[in-house]
């Protein structure tokens, strides 16, 4: 029997060199436009203009495997709200996969790990808000957030006022008691 035959496939070096020390890759996959995306405890590495990125899993809000593609759906942290931070999400992103290896069920695994709470509200005058309680790797305790539905205010102090109930009460049915 050839050595080499059970050999586990590895990410390339110089991805793996982007990982600090304490970090280690859980799964990874060949793209179609070249290089790799890789995912670690602490979120997913995805090339970009600059070399490659890691998008932290605490802020990619939705993803979907419709093979051969990854669809992901990546939020940016905006301006506090209360004590919770608004996201705004970006466009859809399709990653197609050539070789899908195990990333897709690593990512789905560990953004649906990191939420603990989740809930979607109606706010007058019109529109909604999801509340969401993420952990974040290597941060202890929950992050806060918000996500406006497009036809929502978020600068309306009626719609804050709100939110900021919505949050205490997501809060309070989180703490034990």
């Amino acid at each position: 029997m050839p050595l080499g035959l059970f050999r586990r496939e590895r990410p390339p070096r110089e991805v793996l060199a982007l990982l600090d020390a304490e970090e280690r890759a859980v799964g990874w996959a060949d793209l179609a436009d070249g290089g790799v995306a890789l995912a670690n405890p602490l979120g997913l590495w995805l090339p970009d203009e600059e070399g490659y990125r890691r998008i932290p899993w605490h802020l990619v809000d939705k993803a979907a495997w419709d093979p051969p593609r990854l669809v992901l759906t990546v939020a940016a942290e905006g301006g506090p709200v209360g004590d919770a931070t608004a996201l705004v999400e970006a466009a859809p992103l399709a990653l197609p996969l050539v070789t899908p290896r195990d990333l897709p069920g690593q990512v789905r695994e560990r953004v649906t790990r990191s939420v603990r709470h989740s809930s979607h509200h109606a706010v007058a005058p019109q529109g909604g808000v999801w509340v969401v309680a993420r952990r974040v790797a290597g941060r202890d305790g929950l992050a806060w957030q918000v996500r406006f539905d497009p036809e929502t205010d978020p600068d309306d102090p009626l719609v804050r006022e709100q939110v900021t109930g919505l949050l205490a009460a997501a809060r309070q049915a989180l703490t034990p008691g």
